[in-house]
């Protein structure tokens, strides 16, 4: 079945949950796979007994997804990150990372732990840019916008980057708040140099790549480590 091991399924909780295995790990070199690289792999699954159910070099043809979307397995998600162009490792993937007690079809039966030896062929960066604690004073300096997307009770509780826009993205579900397109429409230019605000960093990330991959943006950042990383750094941040 073509591409069978690819296909998201969303799976049913197993409750016990067993964890990834890396081997026969070989570096690689150059640009290093993070979250929303887009990537070319080619591998070769198999079943702990040997039987092969897919391969991408048997159709001679790597197969192409940007991680983070959950365009594969969670496995594959984790298993996946740090590599390199050129690296190739084996990935020993449990059940609950993979197809959980559904299984995929006629060949990946119930609770099957997964056997992937898979080779990185190309590497493409995010179409966003991850921005530093050390890059704010410079930024702002370059009327880059900076906006947090946090909700109210967040920014009121830890305060705010000095200058920075508040635009809630999410309500506190994870739901995304439909006036937050038109509020960023009547306050930002999506010409604009853009650096979406969260609390770890990870949720403005996505809406960034969003921009990207949805709009064509070209100019979206991410606060890397989001407010939590400023705390840490105890940098000073603006309650109102």
């Amino acid at each position: 079945m073509k591409f069978i091991i690819l296909l998201l399924i969303f799976i049913s909780p197993i409750s016990i949950a067993k964890e990834l295995k890396i081997i026969n790990n070989i570096e690689g070199d150059g640009l290093e796979i993070i979250n929303h690289s887009k990537i070319k792999v080619h591998y070769l699954g198999k079943l702990e007994d040997g039987t092969k159910f897919d391969s991408s070099y048997d159709r001679g043809e790597p197969l192409s997804f940007q991680i983070g979307m959950r365009q594969v397995i969670e496995g594959w998600e984790q298993g996946l990150m740090g590599m390199k162009v050129g690296g190739k490792r084996t990935l020993i993937i449990p059940p609950n990372l993979a197809y959980g007690e559904q299984g995929a079809g006629d060949l990946i039966p119930s609770n099957a732990t997964l056997i992937f030896d898979v080779e990185i062929i190309n590497i493409q960066a995010p179409g966003y840019t991850l921005v530093m604690t050390k890059d704010i004073a410079e930024l702002q300096k370059k009327n880059y916008k900076f906006i947090d997307i946090r909700t109210k009770k967040e920014r009121d509780n830890t305060g705010t980057i000095p200058g920075s826009l508040e635009i809630t993205a999410f309500d506190i579900y994870g739901t995304f708040v439909p006036e937050f397109m038109k509020t960023f429409q009547d306050l930002v230019d999506l010409n604009d140099n853009v650096v979406f605000i969260s609390n770890e960093g990870e949720i403005s990330s996505i809406l960034a790549n969003g921009f990207v991959e949805q709009l064509g943006a070209t100019n979206m950042h991410s606060f890397s480590g989001g407010i939590q990383q400023l705390i840490k750094e105890n940098y000073n941040l603006s309650k109102n």
